[in-house]
């Protein structure tokens, strides 16, 4: 299995771009190809010309949730050859607000370019998806009372009403002979529910891999030490953990701490991973 970042916050090298927003190609041992989320905007197919892979002729586009920072791309998939079918949780479409203390009122979800790509090739995924062997779509994530979900600072109103729980927040899981390997978008449903239902799904299997943006930038101390510990529990050998985007400096300093530097990576577009 070979995971290629098309996108994220920062890059492996400075022969890549960066934006605000992710972008994975996943590549399964079936030599299909699969594509989380897209950036903001054409930045993954860029970065994709650099790293030397194709996109055209995608097996299928998967969105994560329908934050601008993962749909934005989108509108930009016309110029790619074949017409994959594009996944996601029917929230997706929800139009949302970011309302802050001090900053413009900013608008998220999808633009019109992208709603027009993706309207006609959408097919909707609720709960637990197997989209093919061994690949699987976690959606509608159930949130413990009290466990840290980000979705702060959200809301289905532009006058801050309405809080808005992000429920299409999604995680891609490939099971591999040596363990899960767990794909974020942002993981506003939390982190730990979600490693919580991934680890119900497949009961006595180990996680090989965590990969992604975590949202725990503005987690607490408590917070983290659980996450590390959920980890620590559920890990496989030859564990990795890969973080970017919204992850947070001080989470990879944490999550280093606990597992090493040799384990604990940025993620930066342009690295390849493989399995």
């Amino acid at each position: 299995m070979k995971l290629t970042i098309l996108c994220d916050d920062t890059v492996a090298s400075d022969r890549y771009l960066a934006e605000h927003g992710v972008s994975i190609l996943v590549e399964p041992p079936n030599g299909h190809r699969w594509l989380l989320d897209t950036g903001t905007t054409d930045i993954f197919l860029r970065n994709a010309h650099r790293v030397g892979v194709s996109l055209d002729d995608l097996t299928g586009i998967l969105i994560s949730h329908g934050h601008d920072d993962h749909t934005g791309g989108l509108g930009f998939c016309g110029r790619l050859q074949g017409m994959p079918p594009v996944y996601g949780h029917p929230y997706i479409w929800h139009k949302q607000y970011e309302v802050t203390k001090g900053n413009p009122v900013r608008i998220l979800g999808m633009s019109d370019l992208s709603r027009k790509y993706a309207a006609p090739l959408f097919r909707p995924v609720n709960g637990t998806a197997k989209l093919e062997d061994d690949l699987f779509f976690f959606t509608d994530i159930s949130r413990e009372p009290g466990s840290f979900a980000p979705t702060e600072g959200k809301f289905f109103n532009e006058d801050g009403t309405g809080p808005c729980p992000i429920i299409d927040d999604a995680t891609l899981v490939e099971r591999t002979p040596r363990g899960l390997v767990a794909i974020f978008g942002c993981a506003h449903a939390g982190y730990v529910n979600i490693l919580k239902a991934v680890r119900s799904a497949f009961p006595g299997e180990g996680l090989l891999s965590v990969v992604g943006g975590l949202h725990l930038g503005s987690a607490s101390e408590q917070v983290l030490a659980e996450a590390v510990a959920f980890t620590a529990a559920f890990k496989a050998e030859g564990f990795t953990f890969y973080g970017g985007h919204c992850t947070g400096g001080k989470t990879l300093a944490y999550f280093k701490e606990a597992f090493g530097d040799d384990t604990v990576k940025p993620l930066g577009a342009g690295r390849v991973i493989e399995y």
